[in-house]
């Protein structure tokens, strides 16, 4: 295979992005006749029939009590903190995270404390976790990493201890499960993305999953700018409704996901398949722990063994089109906002992790997804056999 480092040729005449929205034939014709039905209506906002729809269907899903949709996941976080009293003291929170889940604790006016992860699973490391927990600690917030969550019943029972909050962000986490309990039934509140990136999309949106009543219409009232009647703010709320339009994508998906998960886990074993004998890298497992919606694939590089870094594969998958990703680098511990607010800690396996791991495209623009991923994994293949010349090419390139 020839590589184009070498030739300047691309193997792919589009580029293929890491979490490129996945928009089925169906779910299109689907959405335009919601989206035409709620014209047709006159209410395009404002808590309508699909928002309300799609919340029932999204609760049943994940068999919780009930589904709050808000505008985005980063307003589901921020409006759980004010719900659940949690506007100052400590957070202790993985530093291997998108940097909202640390941004929403900072709005709300609590102090981020990064912790380390555990290296199989990426996801926040009780261990390290409990050893931070100090007296001004007021939650506990594990993401669950690539849709494999986090130990909640050990975290669970740390935060009954010690006597904080637990919540979860579960951005990844649509259609997951640990041990067969989904996000939302282990006793906290989890957010989840439905970002146009995620395994399932609003467009722009995400939801907070409850088993508390009590807390569900708390979070009601202050999406609605603290309205519990008619022209009567009863609290400080703010505007986090969803819209009808992004109800409308949602539920023109929902018929789908499980013909895309299966889908999404052809991918998945063909990439395992094809990468298995390649020295130097190693696949994260992200089904060993429960069900999950296989929307991200990701590996770890080993410079020694592969003879090339992760940087350097990275290029070089760059110039074929490819356009894989480092994620959630260089750590919120390592971002400039927090490396001058706070004291940096010692992470050595987030570091670790950060430093290796890159994360493959699973959905495709135009191309039959099982042999997209051949053809990715071929690449790779083929660039670890030239490691020493890609490597000098790519010097050669700076």
């Amino acid at each position: 295979m020839d590589l184009a480092v070498f030739s300047g040729s691309p193997f792919f005449a589009v580029p293929q992005h890491v979490g490129g929205p996945v928009v089925e034939p169906e779910v299109r014709e689907g959405f335009h006749r919601l989206a035409d039905a709620a014209f047709g209506r006159n209410q395009l906002t404002n808590s309508g029939p699909l928002a309300a729809r799609l919340e029932e269907e999204v609760a049943v899903r994940h068999r919780v009590g009930d589904a709050v949709l808000v505008a985005n996941a980063t307003l589901a976080q921020m409006l759980l903190l004010r719900a659940l009293g949690l506007t100052s003291g400590e957070a202790l929170l993985s530093a291997n995270t998108f940097v909202s889940t640390a941004h929403a604790c900072e709005w709300l006016g609590m102090r981020p404390i990064f912790c380390d992860i555990d290296p199989d699973t990426l996801n926040l490391s009780p261990v390290d976790c409990e050893r931070k927990i100090t007296a001004a600690a007021r939650a506990i917030i594990p993401t669950h990493v690539f849709g494999v969550m986090a130990d909640m019943p050990v975290l669970a029972d740390m935060a009954a201890r010690r006597g904080v909050r637990l919540l979860a962000d579960a951005a990844h986490a649509f259609d997951c499960d640990f041990g067969g309990v989904p996000p939302g039934g282990f006793g906290a509140p989890e957010f989840i993305s439905f970002h146009a990136t995620k395994y399932f999309s609003s467009l722009e949106g995400g939801v907070i999953l409850t088993g508390d009543p009590a807390l569900a219409d708390e979070l009601r009232i202050l999406r609605n700018f603290g309205f519990s009647r008619p022209f009567d703010a009863c609290g400080c709320g703010i505007n986090a409704k969803m819209s009808e339009i992004s109800a409308a994508f949602a539920l023109a998906s929902l018929p789908f996901l499980d013909r895309r998960r299966r889908g999404l886990g052809e991918v998945h074993a063909a990439y395992r398949r094809e990468l298995a004998d390649v020295p130097g890298l190693r696949i994260h497992p992200v089904d060993r722990l429960g069900r999950n919606n296989y929307r991200y694939f990701a590996l770890f590089v080993d410079e020694s063994a592969f003879g090339l870094s992760r940087d350097g594969l990275l290029e070089a998958l760059r110039l074929e089109n490819v356009l894989a990703r480092h994620y959630f680098y260089p750590g919120c511990h390592r971002m400039g906002y927090y490396q001058d607010r706070l004291p940096r800690p010692e992470l050595p396996a987030t570091d670790r992790a950060l430093a290796a791991i890159m994360a493959l495209p699973t959905s495709f623009v135009g191309l039959e997804p099982v042999a997209a991923a051949k053809s990715i994994a071929g690449l790779i293949q083929a660039i670890h056999e030239r490691a020493g010349e890609v490597g000098l090419a790519l010097r050669k390139t700076k």
